[in-house]
């Protein structure tokens, strides 16, 4: 008897779109054993931290599921899956927000891996205008092409329900050959995730309303590569060893520099303004900030763990950023 192959889902999408929340969303609910490898864009994975605490590029989570990361490329990550003392039933691959989701797709066509589908995030309130950046265009609409399966989240940022029949009108004619479900805060069932017929997507809530299109069998096909990300962006990361004023961290997020597409951390910020003042109650936070949306929140996980390390890492067009900019920020100077 064969050997039951893993279902693999590629969940894609430009950044700050909601691929890691989707990720926790589906680790949280689905009764499945999934294995989660995270390809993340920069020095450090700040999204890897995000989806639970870690050791090494190995993840073991409460619920039974495994996650490793990319930082030894595909082949190691994928044999931390295969390895593992129980199988997976399914296999997650979170794309970089700047990766071709197609391309990773392919590996779903490898020995012992089956494709089940590629599923692209798009953020409601960006989408189109990184659809008609000059600089992004190309990788946003490649990615939203590459979909069997578009997710509109953040639809709860739109002025109206018009405004949301809208945009997916306008996907319908930019992705024809996907389904397309709405949602907030990347909250959409798994039995749609993991099955993206006409039938299953029928079933859903009325809220999540959907488009339906032709679907090709087994996922999109790979196109014509695009650049490499490395020739369209550059990325700087700090890694922080002590806590960080609070205004510091306000500031950073109100003035960042106009080619910057993506800045996600993970930071200890306190309320004294430097090493000298009395010392105040610390906390640790998430801050981002995609386009020209930027917010700081608790930095809370279902393990209560504390976060194995605090970092910043920002994406940009490639020559937008000067020298060490990021490092001089939080150095406290400019």
């Amino acid at each position: 008897m064969s050997e039951k192959r893993i279902a693999v889902t590629v969940i894609g999408g430009y950044l700050g779109a909601g691929k890691t929340t989707l990720v926790n969303h589906v680790l949280r609910t689905s009764d499945e054993r999934i294995a989660v490898i995270v390809n993340d864009f920069g020095e450090i994975s700040i999204d890897e931290d995000l989806i639970a605490a870690a050791e090494g590029d190995k993840l073991t989570l409460a619920n039974g599921c495994i996650c490793c990361s990319l930082a030894d490329g595909f082949a190691a990550a994928l044999q931390t899956v295969r390895s593992a003392e129980t199988p997976p039933e399914r296999l997650l691959i979170e794309a970089s927000g700047v990766a071709d989701p197609a391309q990773i797709a392919a590996y779903g066509h490898t020995p012992g891996l089956r494709l089940d589908a590629v599923v692209v995030m798009a953020d409601a309130e960006q989408v189109r205008r990184q659809a008609n950046d000059r600089w992004v265009a190309d990788t946003v609409q490649q990615q939203l092409a590459a979909a069997d399966l578009l997710v509109l989240n953040k639809v709860d940022l739109l002025a109206s329900a018009d405004d949301a029949d809208e945009l997916c009108n306008w996907l319908r004619a930019v992705a024809p050959g996907a389904a397309l479900v709405r949602a907030r805060h990347a909250a959409v069932p798994t039995a749609v995730l993991f099955d993206t017929s006409a039938e299953a997507l029928e079933g859903t809530d009325p809220e999540t309303s959907m488009l339906k299109g032709p679907r090709a069998p087994g996922g999109a096909a790979v196109g014509h590569a695009h650049e490499h990300a490395e020739d369209l962006f550059e990325s700087q990361t700090v890694t922080l060893h002590e806590p960080v004023p609070s205004a510091r961290i306000r500031d950073l997020l109100d003035q960042l520099p106009d080619g910057v597409a993506r800045l996600k951390g993970l930071v200890r910020v306190t309320d004294s303004d430097g090493p000298h003042e009395a010392a105040s109650a610390v906390a640790d936070w998430v801050i981002e900030a995609v386009g020209t949306r930027t917010s700081m929140a608790p930095y809370l996980l279902d393990s209560g763990e504390p976060p194995r390390r605090w970092a910043i890492s920002v994406i940009a067009r490639k020559g937008s950023l000067p020298r060490d900019w990021l490092g001089g920020q939080m150095a406290g100077h400019d």
